[in-house]
């Protein structure tokens, strides 16, 4: 129930230099969370990222699936003529 800048601290304060947040209904795969500042007037200085339930369940399976602890992920940049906001998906959800 914390907020999206909430956990973004909580991993830099812990020596984090960049967060993935998932989304935890592993089902949801068209809602989004405000990634926006919350009212406490605070700051983040490390890259945070969210991704929707779906694809960080698809992540979280296939570590535990080759039993594997961590994985380097790389994220696709928008190789589509489509601006991301108009998609309201992440471009990787399209390939």
């Amino acid at each position: 129930g914390c907020s999206f800048l909430s956990k973004t601290r909580v991993i830099q304060e812990h020596g984090g230099r960049a967060v993935i947040i998932a989304d935890n209904a592993y089902d949801n795969d068209s809602f989004y969370i405000e990634m926006i500042q919350d009212s406490s007037r605070r700051t983040a200085d490390i890259p945070a990222l969210f991704l929707l339930g779906r694809d960080g369940y698809m992540i979280r399976r296939s570590l535990e699936q080759h039993g594997l602890p961590w994985a380097v992920i790389s994220i696709p940049v928008n190789v589509t003529s489509i601006p991301t906001y108009e998609m309201m998906q992440p471009p990787w959800t399209f390939w």
